[in-house]
Parts: structure tokens; sequence; C-alpha cells
């Protein structure tokens, strides 16, 4: 399929796939590096935003400390002296000159302004333009002591303030925080606390007014989680908190933000991604939280997308223009030379030379094929000039070649009969030397067994010999050994009477235990008559009863024994006798009888040696003769060979001159017949 493509499609197909790939990857790289970077941007600025605006509320939050501090420390150093319209004009003034300050009091510890009074707690409150002085918290029943404010002041230390969470108050409609600050005495005993009211009005009007692009907003939770501002004001007014919300992914990001001091996190709402980055009030630890949709940060870069593929659409258009219009170029040039090469194929050398108007590979290759055009007419006109006188030569030199061919035939005819006659003669000497060596191999055979007659009668006098010696020396051994045998046999008979000896010993035993039985009873018997005397005896009798016993059957056994031994004895004398019996009777002569025969194999054996003698004598001499005739014969032959030899080598010579004439004839055919079709061939091109 590739093959068959035009170059217009291989270049299409090669060329812009890369080209797409290269600027897919592009406006990959650009569209993720310009996320990247509007992301980035678009985070930094937020976070110098809510970082701004942390400061501006931080600088809101810490001018109230610093009043609550500086209002506690003249408290503190003037209670005993100055008196409660001294400090409602001090109070008033602090007041009227901050709008965010909407109450302030004072609240001695009990019976420390005054020993006989336990609550002393002044309070003025802005009302309208005017503040007024109320007393109605200094009081059991409201008992500001374990209010939330004066714990949080009795823990500080002297120069510091604390401000409680925020709140909603529903008479005002605004959301309240207070500050509070202890009061040391000079001698540093704690004495109560001074507290600043403070509308929030202020600090929710700056995260209102935070806008960050088209959906960037602002909100502000108190450290546990309650809105402070959100865009919903009622949530503000029911003190409801963001880890309460029903959206899951709010909660989890809330729990996130009032975990961290800082940081960014994202949450789904509606449907839509919200990017959240958020800080850290300091001291007070509520959270400012900016949220922006995601969309208007890939907003630009969709953009940028679209943009991206539409460069990318018309590069690969006018990339596709390029390569068409610059193939169209080259096959153009390709089909003029396809044309001219396909015109001197055909064998027409009058078509007109290629004109190369660039220099590029096309027309250096059109340079190429001209120096070949005018090479190969010239060459072509040269073999049709010569190839006329070629074929005149090539018939005059057959022709010569055709006489020597019809002479070497007589040559060889002659020399033929020679070498027939020369044929014949050895042939015939050959039939006689093959009838001699017919007769030297029947002498030779006969030799050969005439030696191997004399080497086996060598052999059968040696083995008869050896077979005589053997023979001698078993029937020696035979005797020697029959004559021992005879002895020891006869030592053993003597040896044998031992044993009856014993049995009569034996026999001796048993009478001599049979008394002791005897005499152990009588004793058995006298002791039982002894009464309890005779005790001892008995058991003494009793022992001599019981030995005297076992002996008889010890004995009885020995007198078996003896028996077996004797039986034993006689059998094997019987058959020591029967055994010494047929070697001198039978195996002693039959030696006797082997020595004579293996005698008498050796005379004969050594009668054979001496006619086998007489017939290789004879052998030899025939021998003799027949080397002599056939001697004479192998002359007679070599002379004939070396004449047959020299006419073959005439032949030869003759032949080889024969052939190379034919040889040449035949090269001058071939070259007559090569001219024709070179003359033939050149006939096809078109010179002229």
């Amino acid at each position: 399929m590739w093959k068959k493509m035009s170059i217009m499609a291989k270049m299409l197909i090669g060329i812009i796939p890369i080209v797409a790939i290269a600027m897919i990857l592009m406006t990959y790289i650009s569209v993720s590096t310009s996320r990247s970077l509007i992301q980035e941007q678009t985070t930094e600025r937020t976070e110098a935003i809510t970082e701004g605006n942390i400061n501006k509320v931080d600088s809101y939050l810490d001018a109230i400390r610093t009043t609550a501090i500086g209002l506690a420390e003249t408290v503190g150093g003037t209670y005993r002296s100055a008196t409660m319209e001294d400090y409602k004009d001090v109070f008033t003034n602090v007041q009227l000159n901050d709008e965010i300050i909407s109450g302030c009091g004072i609240w001695f510890e009990p019976f420390a302004y005054q020993g006989d009074q336990e609550y002393m707690g002044p309070y003025w409150y802005k009302d309208g333009s005017s503040v007024v002085e109320t007393w109605d918290y200094s009081n059991a029943e409201y008992d500001y002591p374990n209010q939330e404010y004066y714990l949080n002041a009795k823990a500080l230390t002297k120069g510091t303030a604390k401000i409680t969470d925020p709140y909603y108050d529903p008479t005002s409609g605004t959301v309240m925080s207070t500050c509070s600050a202890p009061i040391y005495n000079n001698k540093g005993e704690y004495i109560g606390c001074v507290t600043v009211d403070v509308v929030l009005d202020t600090i929710t009007n700056i995260a209102g007014a935070i806008t960050v692009g088209k959906t960037g907003s602002a909100m502000m939770v108190t450290s546990d989680g309650t809105y402070l501002y959100t865009a919903d004001n009622q949530k503000v007014q029911d003190g409801a908190k963001i880890t309460d919300e029903d959206n899951a992914s709010l909660v989890v990001v809330a729990s996130q933000v009032l975990a961290n001091e800082t940081g960014m996190a994202r949450f789904e709402e509606n449907g839509k991604y919200i990017i959240v980055n958020y800080g850290t009030v300091p001291e007070v630890n509520w959270k400012l939280m900016i949220r922006m949709n995601q969309d208007e940060l890939e907003e630009d870069v969709n953009q940028m997308t679209y943009m991206m593929v539409g460069i990318l659409i018309a590069a690969l258009v006018i990339s596709s223009l390029v390569v068409i219009l610059l193939v169209s170029s080259i096959a153009r040039n390709i089909a003029s030379v396809k044309k001219f090469a396909g015109s001197l194929a055909s064998g027409d050398f009058t078509v007109s030379k290629l004109h190369a108007k660039n220099q590029d590979e096309l027309g250096l290759m059109s340079d190429s094929l001209n120096n070949m055009y005018e090479s190969n007419r010239s060459v072509i006109s040269q073999i049709s000039d010569e190839s006329e006188q070629i074929s005149s030569a090539s018939a005059s030199l057959s022709s010569m070649a055709n006489e020597l061919t019809s002479q070497f035939e007589k040559i060889q005819s002659n020399m033929s009969g020679v070498n027939d006659a020369m044929m014949s003669s050895g042939a015939a000497t050959e039939e006689v030397s093959a009838s001699v060596e017919e007769v030297n191999t029947s002498v030779q055979s006969l030799a050969d067994v005439s030696e191997e007659s004399l080497a086996a009668t060598k052999d059968i006098m040696i083995r008869a010999h050896e077979i005589e010696q053997n023979s001698q020396k078993a029937y020696d051994n035979a005797i020697n050994i029959a004559q021992e045998r005879s002895q020891e046999l006869s030592d053993a008979s003597e040896k044998a009477k031992v044993v009856e000896e014993i049995s009569n010993m034996a026999q001796s035993i048993a009478e001599i235990a049979d008394q002791i039985n005897l005499l152990s009873l009588n004793a058995s018997i006298e002791a039982a008559r002894a009464g309890e005397h005779g005790k001892g005896f008995a058991v003494v009798a009793s022992e001599i009863n019981k030995l005297a016993t076992d002996t008889a059957e010890a004995v009885q056994q020995i007198q078996t024994t003896i028996d077996g031994v004797q039986d034993a004895f006689q059998t094997l004398t019987e058959s020591s006798q029967a055994l010494l019996d047929f070697v001198n009777n039978t195996a002693a002569p039959d030696y006797e009888n082997f020595v004579h025969v293996a005698r008498q194999y050796g005379d004969d054996a050594q009668q054979f040696g001496s006619q086998s003698d007489q017939i290789a004598q004879m052998v030899e001499n025939i021998r003799n003769a027949m080397n002599e005739v056939n001697n004479a014969i192998q002359n007679i032959a070599e002379s004939t060979q070396e004449t047959a030899s020299h006419s073959s080598d005439i032949t030869d010579s003759i032949n080889t001159a024969a052939d190379v004439v034919e040889n040449v004839g035949d090269m001058s055919s071939k070259q007559e017949d090569i001219a024709v079709t070179l003359d033939g061939i050149v006939k096809n091109f078109k010179l002229k």
C-alpha cells in the first residue's frame, strides 16, 4: 500500500502528523504553563488581599486592646483618689472619640473599691450622641465576677488584654465583642478589670468590601467557626457555624481552615468548585476566607486554549498547502526526467537533452542523465562502425580453421592404427604375465601352507612335551598325596582310641554319681530320724543329692556326644579309605597313560616337521624359476608399453592441436554471430 502511494500522499502522511503532534504538544505545554501561572498569580493576589485585610482588622482590634489597657492602668493608679464622676468623664471621652466603641465599664473585685461594697461595676454606653451611666449590672443577680470577660481578665497579666468571641446583639442588630483588661494596683494586686464593648460593623464592613475578580468574596468566622460575616446575613444573626453547614464538602474545608493558620482549599458548591484562601487574625484566632469560583480562574486559560487550537488548525492547513505546492513542483521535474529516461530506454537517441533550471538534487540528476546520454550515443555509434569489420574477419578465420581440422583428422586416423597394433601386443604380454602370476600365486599358497604345517607341527611338539611333563607331575603328586593321606588316616585311627578312653572315664563317673546319690539318700533318712538336730545335715545331704543328679545328667550328655564323635570318625575313615583306593587304582594308572600318549604325539609331530621342511625347499625352487620367467615377460611388456606411450603422446598432441583449431573455428563462428547480433542491436537505436 505504501509503495503504491504518490510522493505527495507520502509526504502529507509523513509530515503533517508530525507537525500536528508537535503543535498539540506545544499547545498542551502552553496551556498547562499558563494555567499554573494564572493560578499562581491569582493565589498570590488573593493571599496579599487576605493578609492586607487581616492586618487592617488586627490594627482595629489592637487599638481596642490598647484603649482597654490604658483605661485599666489609669484606674489601677487612681482608684484610691479618683471619683466615679472622674471615671465617667474619662470613659465618656473615649467612647465619643472612637465610633466602634459602644460601651465601657469598670468591674472591681468584691470589697476592693469600698470595704463595705461587694459589687462595684459602673457601665457607660452610647445612646445616640450622648453617653449614659448605669449600675444595673452591679448586683448579685448579674454576678459579674463569674462572667466570661471578668474571668478572662483575671487570668491575664498586667499590660495585656483579651477580646472575647463576637456575638450578635438583636437589640442593636449588630455584631459585638468585648475586650477586657485586668486592673492591678501599685502593689501588683488584682483589683478588677476594665471592659470595652466594640461594635464589629467596621470589621465586617472590611470583609464585605473585599472583592476579587467577578466571583471573589470574603467570609469571616470566629475561632469556633461562628459566622462574623457572610453574604447570607441571616446566618450571622442566627449565630450559625460554618462547621454545621449542610454542604459536606464545605464542612471538610472548614475543619481544615480552623485547624491551620493559612492555606488554600477547595470545596464543591452547586456543582461548581470553589477555591478558598484563608488567613488568621492574630490573638483572636478569627479566620478571614476569600472564596472564588474555579471557573473564573480557568476562564482566561480556556480562551487561550481556543486561540491555540485555532492557530494549530491554521498551521496544519498552511503546512499542507506548502507541502502540496513543493511536491507538485518536484513531481513535474520527475515527470520530465521519467519521459527522457523512457526515450533512452526505447533506443531513441534523437531526443533533446534535459534543461534543468534549478541546481538542487533533481537538477544534478538531470545533468547526470544528459552526460549518460552523450556517452552512450558515442559508444553505440562506434559499435555500429566496427561490427561489419568483425563479421568479415570472423568468416575468413572460420574457413582456415575448417581446413586445418580436415588435415588433423587424417593424422589421427593413422596414429589410431599404430596404437591398435601396440595394444594387441601389450594384451598378449599381459596374458602371459597373468599366467605366470597365477603360478606364482599357487606356489606362494603352497609355501604358506607348508610354513603353517611346519609351525603347527612345532606347536604340537611343544604341547605334547608339556602334556607329558604335566601328566608325569600329576601322576607323582597323586602317588605322594595317596601315601601321605594313608599315613594320616592311620595316625587318626590311633588318636581315635582316646575317645573310647573318655567314654570309659565317663562311665566310671556315672557309677560314682550313683553311689553318691545313694549315700545322700541314706544321709537324708538319718537326718530325718535325728529330728531338730539333723536339719542342718539334711540340707547338706539334699545339696549332695542334687549335685549327684546333675553329675549323672552331665555324664549322660558326654556319653551321647562321644557316641556321635565315634560315628562321625568312623564315617570319615571309610570315606578317606575309598578316596585313597580311587587314587591308587584309577587316577594313578590314567595319569601314566597320559604320559605315554603325550610322548607318542611328540614323536609323530617330529616326523611331520621333517616332511614339511622337504616340501618348503621344493616350493622355493619352483618360485625361483617362475621369477626368472616373470622378469623376462616384464621386459617385453615394458618395451611395448613405452612404444604405446610414445604413440599415445603423439596422438594427444594431435588431438590437442585439433581441439585448438576447432575452438578457433567455434570462436570465429561465435564472433561472426556476435557481430551480426551487435549489428542488429545497433540498428534498434535511433542515432540520426
